[in-house]
């Protein structure tokens, strides 16, 4: 079995017991046999689109939520990335120099904190000679 697959799978039971489903009650909104769906669901047939996208409609998701990896902790971060995608070439820009500044005013502060601990370290062995 592929990763695609494994994800596919995978993501077909998360988002079947997270919105609270049966196997029975998502064949069922399908017009599928319950054991044409369990059959699904653990990788013994490969769906075609079509099957994929009336699984999607009744469990309540897209089509490609079942393809994307579900390891991303903060899923906000990821709707925020694909937002900035659909913006204006101008706003995109605009929030690509605000990222940089706040990376680079990151970095500088955790070069600084180094710095500085590092000259604490030096005093406290001058003191200690």
């Amino acid at each position: 079995m592929t990763e695609v697959q494994q994800l596919l799978i995978d993501n077909l039971k998360f988002y079947r017991v997270e919105k609270k489903l049966t196997q029975a009650n998502v064949a069922k909104s399908c017009d599928m046999l319950p054991s044409t769906y369990s059959r699904l669901e653990t990788g013994q047939v490969s769906p075609q689109l079509q099957t994929l996208e009336r699984v999607c409609d009744a469990i309540g998701i897209h089509v490609v939520d079942l393809f994307r990896s579900r390891e991303v902790k903060d899923q906000t971060t990821v709707e925020k990335l694909e937002a900035i995608a659909g913006l204006s070439d101008y706003n995109r820009n605009v929030v690509e120099i605000l990222l940089d500044s706040i990376i680079e005013k990151d970095k500088l502060e955790k070069s600084q904190a180094v710095t500085m601990k590092k000259r604490l370290e030096e005093l406290n062995k001058v003191r200690g000679k």
